[in-house]
């Protein structure tokens, strides 16, 4: 709760508030930043700030109030839920995360144990890294897929991922069983967006209907496939998205007419195939990205629900 003072100078003017402060402070994220901007904790010249697009003036003063921010009263001290660690480097961490796990808790109120509160009980220094509500988190799977994550430890790490995943320096490949035959390989390029009366959930736009007014927020989104085996009905595909939309690979699976088996949100409930599998039958597999110049390619085998259905 000790506050910082910081005075804009003349090369500096012009930069967003969130932006100056995490380069005069870079072992804070630029997203820790927005949101003690959003709780009043940042004022210039007095005065609190509510927007971190502010662009700073010739001796702004600015104060920084810093929160407690191991005293939260949200995370969860748990046992074991299923995560592993496949690697363990002193800025990050590579994991799996079972299916069933939430990533980190989609409201405040959520009584559910997730990833993160496994993390700060197992890992403490990652309480302070990057989001109050979601320490280390720099991307996500949904909550039945499973699969591989990477886990920053520290907030320059936490910086770096972020600026990767941004600048899309991190190649993801998905494996996936799908319904029908697709082709042996192809692109899927339709814009994606929340749906217009399903609020929960995704929708993709075709190229002509862009502009219409439900779907002016349709974010572009890139998915390319290659199918990996031809089963009876059904085909295991391996997915690499170059965009990371919400739900991204089901909605775009869907697109093209070959919708995840065991997805009754974009597919068919007669796809489901319990009790061999109880959710879509998608897995994050390898992650592929040069850290400090290393390049570190990491795989993670699916799990037994997914390999017994194959």
């Amino acid at each position: 709760m000790n506050p910082v003072k910081i005075t804009v100078l003349i090369n500096q003017v012009g930069k967003r508030l969130d932006i100056l402060l995490s380069e005069q402070l870079p072992t804070y994220s630029r997203s820790f930043f927005k949101r003690l901007i959003a709780d009043g904790q940042v004022m210039v010249n007095q005065q609190k700030m509510i927007k971190s697009g502010y662009l700073v003036r010739d001796n702004d003063a600015i104060t920084i109030t810093f929160p407690v921010l191991n005293a939260s009263e949200n995370i969860k001290l748990v046992q074991d839920v299923g995560v592993k660690i496949l690697y363990e480097h002193s800025d990050f961490l590579i994991i799996f995360k079972p299916a069933g796990l939430v990533v980190h808790a989609p409201k405040n109120d959520y009584a559910g144990v997730t990833l993160v509160d496994w993390l700060v009980t197992y890992f403490t220094e990652i309480s302070t890294v990057g989001s109050l509500d979601r320490p280390g988190i720099v991307h996500r799977l949904d909550m039945h897929t499973s699969g591989i994550m990477v886990i920053p430890r520290n907030n320059h790490s936490h910086a770096i991922f972020t600026d990767m995943f941004k600048n899309r320096q991190i190649s993801k490949t998905y494996l996936a069983i799908v319904s029908g035959h697709p082709a042996a390989s192809g692109t899927i390029n339709y814009h994606i967006v929340r749906h217009p009366t399903k609020r929960n959930i995704m929708t993709h736009v075709l190229t002509k209907d862009l502009g219409q007014n439900w779907n002016r927020q349709a974010r572009e989104s890139l998915t390319n496939y290659e199918v990996l085996k031809y089963l009876n009905n059904y085909s295991l595909v391996a997915v690499k998205p170059v965009t990371g939309r919400t739900h991204q690979i089901r909605v775009h699976m869907a697109a093209i007419g070959h919708t995840l088996v065991g997805d009754t949100v974009y597919g068919y409930k007669n796809l489901i195939k319990p009790p061999l599998i109880s959710r879509q039958a998608l897995h994050a597999h390898k992650l592929e990205f040069v850290y400090q110049g290393q390049p570190y390619v990491f795989t993670c085998e699916a799990p037994d629900d997914f390999t017994a259905l194959l």
